[in-house]
């Protein structure tokens, strides 16, 4: 008997990335639970004959990575269609990826909403499209995405997949099709669906199946953003990124996914064949105001599907050192968990607002800590 993928790596290395499910030869042998600290994680079900297989689909212990260094290509841009660019996050690259693949019959597999978390599916109509635009810093549900992937390639069909690194480095375990294009995202990592359910719940009195948040609204600017929280389509409140707590947990690190903290993905050359994100710092000569992508071209297809949409983009080449300073997850970054074990210790025990003060205060301003100072002398004179 062999041991599973699970059993050898451990839940705080599990990525949750789905491979395994996918390798698995045993139908429901494993299944995906959410854990405690908010995870969707492996287990196994008494159908597992431990027969080891699953351990081909762990990107922890089978990493496949066939692109070059040499073939690194860096991009400052963004679409010319300016109401792609008010659609996306950043500059709407995969907005102008996807379409060259739905205008030709080909298949767009990304993250939508569905009941209030995010899961992966396909999509073939440039009407769905909306579904998978703007970033959601959500842990995305794979469910069985690589094998239909596999499928649509046995039929002769050219599929564009795009996910965070773990879940393409899982995907490069179990396919290696000339008519699949991977794309993967800058990736800050994943928060923990328990912190942003007891968020909801507690601060707007709503179950999360009932909400949809955009997590980008760039009515305000792109790089001064809103988060969006909406019932059905009402929107139930805008709260600036700067101001709430939520995704003020979620950008100190507070509650991400254990492997996230050192991920082993933000690698170079990365797993990809193109990987996207916001271009945070990018120099003022290369910059929308609206919002600019930063874009790696990982391998010779990548450079190749690149090209077929460039007409549609304003390119600037830039140098990788540039695209990185402001990027640190671009590579080999790794973040400080220091605030992690106290925020679960105390999750059960306090308000979601209470760990927010204890664990993941905003910065105190000088003004605010006048205030303070002031308050504090005028109540010591009364």
């Amino acid at each position: 008997m062999n041991n599973s993928a699970i059993e050898v790596i451990g839940y705080d290395k599990c990525t949750g990335c789905y491979g395994c499910l996918n390798s698995c030869p045993v139908e429901s042998a494993i299944e995906f639970k959410k854990t405690d600290e908010g995870f969707y994680k492996p287990f196994l079900t008494e159908k597992c004959v431990q027969c080891g297989v699953c351990k081909k689909g762990c990107p922890v212990l089978k990493k496949v990575n066939n692109n070059l260094k040499e073939d690194l290509e860096v991009y400052s841009c963004w679409s010319k269609d300016e109401e792609i660019v008010k659609n996306s996050s950043s500059g709407g690259i995969f907005s102008e990826l996807a379409k060259e693949y739905l205008d030709n019959d080909g298949i767009v597999f990304g993250a939508k909403w569905q009941e209030g978390e995010i899961v992966h599916c396909a999509i073939t109509e440039l009407e769905e499209l909306k579904d998978l635009q703007k970033s959601k810093y959500l842990q995305s549900k794979i469910e069985t995405s690589y094998l239909e992937v596999k499928k649509y390639l046995s039929a002769g069909k050219k599929v564009l997949f795009v996910g965070t690194p773990c879940q393409i480095a899982a995907l490069n375990t179990i396919l290696n099709h000339r008519n699949l294009i991977t794309v993967d995202l800058i990736c800050h990592g994943i928060p923990s669906y328990s912190a942003y359910e007891k968020y909801i719940r507690e601060n707007f009195n709503y179950n999360i199946k009932d909400i949809t948040v955009d997590f980008r609204n760039k009515d305000i600017g792109w790089e001064n953003y809103n988060l969006t929280f909406k019932n059905k389509d009402k929107i139930i409140i805008k709260n600036n990124h700067r101001k709430d707590i939520w995704f003020r947990g979620f950008l100190t690190d507070t509650y991400l996914n254990k492997p996230c903290y050192n991920c082993k993905f933000r690698t170079l050359p990365r797993f990809a064949d193109i990987t996207l994100g916001d271009f945070w710092g990018v120099p003022v000569e290369v910059k929308n105001p609206a919002g600019t992508s930063v874009v790696t071209i990982n391998s010779k297809k990548g450079k190749e599907l690149f090209n077929k949409i460039s007409s549609n983009l304003e390119v600037k080449k830039v140098e990788w050192e540039i695209a990185l300073k402001g990027n640190p997850c671009l590579y080999n970054y790794k973040m400080n968990d220091s605030r992690r074990e106290g925020f679960y210790k105390d999750f059960q025990k306090l308000s979601f607002k209470k760990l927010h003060k204890k664990h993941f205060p905003f910065p105190v301003t000088k003004i605010s800590f006048i205030r303070r100072v002031l308050g504090y002398l005028k109540r010591k004179v009364m």
